[in-house]
């Protein structure tokens, strides 16, 4: 039974790893611990070796809690498989399954997994699955002194898997201050890195989920508000990486506003005026503002009479008319951006007689 046992994982594994030869490879990786979600231990750095012949992977030695640990892994072909201590392992086409039997401090802890299996130029990669349905990658440990507990190797054997990583990058950073008519031009960077002989096949970028260029990097204008950015590297063999961010354009300046009085006749700008004058005065509300090209502009202009502390105020007639010589008209005007930025100014035309 033992033999037979052996020799079909051994044709299985021959489907994923190639033709099998009495050698061993090299195996690097990652070892995660987590109780439910919770991440004990997140991916530490290990070695091993691959025995072809035995198909069995041997993890050396490691530190976890300051004790050594480390583990014997029975690989596994397609099928399922029941193991005391473990329970029940389903391994799916493409799969490659095990039970561990992993050693820490006086304990020999029995436990499994399932792994995608990935082939590449230089080996295979072998990236674990949520095996038990738990939500958590891995297949939790049913006996031994840590029930509960998902114990995980993400492996390679052989050559490390082709990786791509993208970093996304916002020159002038994820806040920005309005800077022409309706937003900004922002330049997006992506900084790509090839690692394990990646080559890179296409870049894509997408603001507010459309398609916004190709490069490594691009200068789309945003608008006012809150816009998602996300890129994504692809390698020739399928493999991507994506990163995303969220960048926000506002405006919080107020307009620039200005009340000039001109007089029509010549159509300069004037300080003071005769009354003889004072029907040939124009008011101009000048506002302007780097982010909004329609802006809401509005004043009042309101007569003004100087006083010395003496005078007497004459109201005559049925319709209570005030009798009050008007020596300076005042007006008052006030600029409302789109972002509900005001600006409030006030001017002052002396009037001589």
């Amino acid at each position: 039974m033992n033999r037979l046992y052996i020799f079909a994982m051994g044709v299985a594994l021959s489907t994923f790893t190639g033709a099998l030869q009495a050698e061993v490879k090299p195996v690097t990786g990652t070892a995660s611990i987590s109780i439910s979600s919770f991440p004990l231990l997140f991916n530490q750095p290990v070695t091993g070796q691959y025995d072809t012949t035995a198909n069995k992977i041997t993890i050396d030695p490691w530190y976890f809690f300051g004790s050594t640990t480390n583990s014997q892994i029975d690989l596994l072909s397609p099928g399922s498989y029941f193991h005391p201590g473990v329970g029940t392992l389903e391994v799916g086409a493409g799969q490659l399954g095990g039970f561990i039997t992993t050693m820490w401090s006086v304990n020999n802890i029995p436990h499994g997994i399932v792994w995608d299996v990935v082939n590449h130029p230089g080996g295979q990669h072998l990236a674990p699955v949520d095996s038990d349905g738990d939500g958590v990658p891995g297949h939790a440990m049913i006996s031994g002194p840590f029930p509960g507990f998902t114990f995980v190797y993400e492996l390679d054997i052989g050559e490390p898997s082709p990786t791509i990583n993208v970093e996304l990058d916002v020159t002038g950073g994820s806040k920005q201050e309005c800077n022409s008519t309706g937003g900004n031009t922002v330049q997006l960077n992506a900084n790509i890195e090839l690692l394990n002989g990646a080559e890179l096949a296409s870049i894509s970028w997408t603001v507010d989920g459309a398609l916004a260029g190709t490069e490594a990097s691009i200068s789309p204008f945003l608008s006012l508000g809150t816009h998602n950015i996300t890129v994504t590297a692809t390698g020739i063999s399928g493999i991507s990486d994506t990163a995303s961010t969220s960048v926000s354009i506002s405006d919080t300046h107020k307009p620039d506003l200005s009340i000039d009085f001109v007089d029509t006749r010549t159509g300069l700008s004037v300080a003071s005026i005769d009354g003889n004058g004072v029907s040939f005065i124009e008011i101009q509300l000048n506002s302007t503002d780097i982010c909004d090209d329609n802006l809401n502009t509005s004043g009042v202009a309101k007569p003004v009479y100087a006083i010395m502390g003496s005078e007497i105020i004459k109201i005559q007639g049925n319709n209570q008319t005030v009798d009050m010589p008007t020596t300076a008209i005042e007006v008052t005007a006030i600029s409302t951006d789109r972002s509900n930025n005001k600006q409030i100014d006030t001017a002052v035309l002396p009037i001589s007689n």
